[in-house]
């Protein structure tokens, strides 16, 4: 289905709240999911790319604290086991042969293939990486910001091989969380509703003549 530049912004929107929910918890984001008015702004991006989708986050979201609480448990393992949404951890580490370490075949490890990868895409359009992301580029919540700066810019055939190379992981990342001894039900909406966005916009094409204004947290231009 062909797009045209409102649905680029659309998609560009979409995908910057969905990366605002893998950051550590915001006070006032963690309220506009409660309030709803997260969820009515889904539900009108995914409208203007002609396939709405029934948010309902609400229903699911906890307090501001039990959020930090859960955030703490689920990706930064305050308590065992936990679920970190980073890429590299559910892949082969690498797919080079050459290197020589015992654990390149196993799953796991940080900075791993995936991770490279994004680090070099990072350098190439020159976006900094915020410190506390050192040594996990392939952060879930960096992954959405890159994916919605390729649309923004208008490389969107690009973006979506970057779904396919850097999103095909997050059905583990979903059980992962499902196996976890806590309630994780608002991570696992979001990635359900994240599942469907991305389902969208694999299918799309997108007249791409229009450039985004780029205000992500990790453009080097925003960064001093």
């Amino acid at each position: 289905m062909s797009y045209s530049g409102i649905s680029q912004q659309a998609f560009y929107d979409l995908f910057s709240v969905f990366a605002e929910f893998f950051t550590f918890p915001d006070q006032e984001f963690c309220e506009s999911v409660r309030s709803g008015q997260v969820d009515q702004q889904i539900s009108e991006l995914s409208q203007k790319v002609g396939y709405p989708i029934a948010s309902e986050l609400k229903k699911d979201a906890p307090t501001y604290e039990e959020w930090v609480a859960l955030y703490n448990h689920c990706f930064l393992g305050a308590r065992k086991p936990f679920a970190p949404p980073i890429e590299s951890i559910y892949k082969q580490w690498t797919l080079d042969g050459s290197y020589q370490v015992p654990f390149k075949h196993q799953k796991g490890y940080l900075m791993g293939d995936s991770a490279q990868h994004v680090r070099h895409l990072l350098q190439a359009f020159e976006l900094e990486l915020p410190i506390e992301y050192n040594m996990m580029p392939d952060h879930l919540s960096i992954l959405l910001e890159l994916l919605a700066f390729l649309v923004g810019n208008g490389f969107v055939k690009e973006a979506q091989q970057f779904c396919q190379d850097h999103l095909d992981w997050l059905p583990d990342l979903y059980k992962a969380l499902a196996d976890l001894p806590v309630d994780s039900s608002i991570y696992l909406a979001v990635l359900n509703e994240l599942e469907k966005a991305l389902q969208i916009f694999a299918c799309s094409t997108i007249d791409n003549t229009q450039t985004i204004e780029y205000s992500c947290v990790t453009a080097a231009s925003e960064l001093n």
